[in-house]
């Protein structure tokens, strides 16, 4: 009796022992792991635990692979964790294995299911900027809505340009040039959703936005009409103005045209915008002459026979000016490009001379003079 009772009790000590050991076995805590899901650009983390065998542990990949951008790191003795941003969709599996302070092993299978992105930079390119005109772009993102926050990780913007953590490129470009530079929004998905990274480089390229103008005098009362030339960036060029005199208008094609009221010199403000988007504020002067008149009243009195010079008084009008004269004394002429009349008379008498100016822009001024030859 008594050693049957001891029998059972030896082998209830022994199975004790048996599943002791069972359970103080080095092991992963998931005894079946399923990692949640990585995505394309999601910042990622996943805990695995391991308990019993002697501390610390580490892990390690036999075969297989973790996915591209994911690495293994011990945050514990008993801990670790696959993190950071995984850069390739698709299945990976890897066997991991654990591995205790004596190098004893246990070994799991783990399957990465990473997403496609769902959310990323769509901004592709960004307008080109004018050196010494205010500039402003948003970086956009698409996907998940987040909040996102932008920054410079490579590269520099232009000087004078700065990007807010907002997304906005803004400021005044001190100097053409291109530069590259690369973009990071992290952006955190919105109700406590997990948070995202992207990256993009961009181009950003200052130009030189300059105008010109086919014509810049005018004259009250004339049609007036002017074509301006953009220069420095992509064409075609869309034009806008302020401080065109009375009379005049500009449209988006840069033609200045009209008919204008008053003299005076006008400082005209000009916007150009090139077919790229980029724009530039410049100043066109702009001068509106009075209009073309003969001043003279009269003729100076000649003597026959004296050496006789004249030049014409006239007032206005834009040159060159073209003059033309009738019924002049025999003797004397009228220079077409100057307006003065010279020669000897040869007779005497009065004589209405009709002189006639015509000026660059076609006005016309005509009188009708009195020329007394003693």
């Amino acid at each position: 009796m008594h050693l049957r009772l001891l029998r059972v009790l030896t082998l209830l000590v022994l199975l004790a022992g048996a599943f002791a050991g069972v359970a103080r076995a080095l092991d992963f805590d998931d005894e079946d792991p399923v990692p949640p899901h990585a995505e394309i650009g999601m910042v990622y983390s996943y805990v695995i635990g391991s308990h019993a065998g002697c501390l610390p542990h580490h892990l390690e990949v036999l075969s297989g692979e973790l996915p591209p951008g994911l690495s293994i790191r011990s945050i514990a003795l008993d801990k670790s964790v696959v993190e950071g941003v995984a850069t390739e969709e698709g299945t990976f599996s890897a066997w991991i294995a654990l591995k205790d302070c004596d190098n004893k092993s246990a070994e799991t299978l783990f399957t990465f299911d990473v997403w496609a992105r769902r959310w990323g930079i769509s901004t592709q390119s960004l307008k080109a900027a004018a050196a010494g005109s205010p500039y402003s772009a948003t970086l956009e993102g698409s996907g998940l809505p987040s909040d996102v926050t932008w920054e410079v990780t490579a590269g520099a913007l232009p000087a004078g340009l700065t990007l807010s953590s907002a997304g906005v490129i803004s400021g005044t470009a001190t100097a053409t040039g291109s530069s590259t530079f690369t973009v990071k929004a992290t952006a955190k998905e919105k109700n406590f959703g997990p948070t995202r990274i992207d990256s993009k480089q961009f181009t950003l390229n200052v130009v030189s936005l300059a105008a010109s103008a086919s014509r810049k005098v005018a004259e009250v009362g004339v049609r007036f009409s002017s074509s301006l030339l953009g220069t420095g960036g992509q064409a075609p060029y869309t034009w806008s103005a302020t401080g065109l005199p009375a009379g005049l208008a500009v449209s988006s094609a840069g033609a200045i045209t009209g008919v204008p009221a008053r003299a005076g010199s006008y400082a005209v403000g000009l916007h150009l915008v090139d077919a790229n988007g980029s724009d530039a504020n410049v100043q066109l002067n702009l001068v509106v002459r009075p209009r073309l008149a003969i001043a003279a009243k009269a003729l100076r009195t000649g003597t026959v026979g004296s050496a006789y010079k004249l030049k014409v008084a006239v007032r206005g009008g834009v040159p060159a000016l073209r003059w033309t004269a009738t019924a002049l004394p025999p003797g004397l002429k009228l220079a077409a490009s100057t307006g003065t009349i010279t020669g000897v008379p040869r007779s005497a008498g009065t004589f209405r001379v009709k002189v006639l100016v015509r000026d660059s822009l076609g006005a016309v001024s005509a009188k009708t003079l009195l020329l007394r030859i003693h």
